[in-house]
């Protein structure tokens, strides 16, 4: 599905693909440095319905060697970051660290990566289990000897106060002073825990829901914009519901979604059709 989004001010076009495929075989058809940025969400281990038509659950370990393999080409087509949304699970009272394990065989292969990021959301109750989680990591791969594409002004935003309080040097007797001064210019960093509500039709889309395990468009407009510039490509080999895709349209970025479930690439280009004639 190709469509074209007309100029609003902010983007001139873009190109926006839905692709019915195997994430990993359609990648290893793919060339070197072939898009900017491979962002998405995979598919938990030991949850349910498994990506690749497989009903039953996968064991930690070969989900850890599948993602792998798929990391490992996500990083070659890409000339940017790959960054997956995950969180490990669990089973039977047993706590399976699948993106841990993850990070360490990227390690042990001589694999480049960033510090992960977290995604905190809404608390959900569950009495079940004692430790409950409500973040996800958010993993990042790079090549090797490259420094990270992040353009982190595109998501600043201006200090909360206009005064700021910095610290002078030490006098003869140790004592340090505290002095005020004030950067109304200055911009915020973001930091390396992201605060997104979800649920109640806080998504982006009402089709959001239709997919099993969504996750918001202000999650994927964050590293869209952070990670790419205008008129790059942005691959998402899961693409689900296409959150990533809309995030491509609202930014001026070309998307390609990959999905192997036909129902999901259906529901994906009708949100992008939906998005295009809103």
């Amino acid at each position: 599905m190709r469509t074209k989004c007309g100029s609003n001010g902010k983007i001139d076009s873009c190109d926006i693909r839905v692709i019915r495929a195997d994430c990993l075989a359609w990648m290893k058809k793919q060339q070197d440095n072939s898009v900017d940025l491979v962002f998405g969400s995979p598919p938990y281990p030991e949850k349910g319905i498994r990506y690749q038509g497989r009903l039953e659950n996968r064991k930690t370990e070969e989900w850890v060697e599948w993602m792998l393999e798929l990391t490992k080409e996500a990083v070659r087509i890409s000339s940017g970051m790959v960054l997956w949304v995950v969180n490990g699970s669990v089973r039977n009272h047993r706590y399976l660290p699948a993106c841990e394990g993850l990070l360490w065989k990227w390690y042990e292969q001589g694999g480049w990566s960033e510090r992960s990021c977290i995604w905190h959301k809404n608390p959900l109750p569950n009495r079940l289990h004692w430790f409950v989680n409500a973040w996800e990591f958010v993993l990042a791969f790079k090549k090797p000897n490259t420094r990270s594409r992040f353009y982190w002004k595109s998501i600043a935003h201006p200090p909360l106060k206009k005064g700021t309080q910095s610290f002078q040097q030490r006098d003869t007797y140790g004592r340090r002073g505290i002095r005020k001064t004030c950067q109304p210019k200055r911009l915020v960093r973001p930091r390396d825990v992201l605060k997104i509500p979800v649920g109640g039709g806080l998504l982006g889309h009402p089709l959001a829901h239709e997919n099993e395990a969504p996750f918001p468009l202000k999650l994927a407009l964050h590293f869209v914009k952070a990670c790419s510039q205008p008129g790059e490509t942005v691959l998402d080999p899961f693409a689900g519901s296409g959150t990533t895709l809309q995030a491509c349209m609202e930014t001026g970025r070309k998307g390609i979604g990959l999905d192997v479930r036909d129902s999901q690439v259906k529901l994906a280009k009708r949100r992008i059709a939906d998005v295009e004639k809103n």
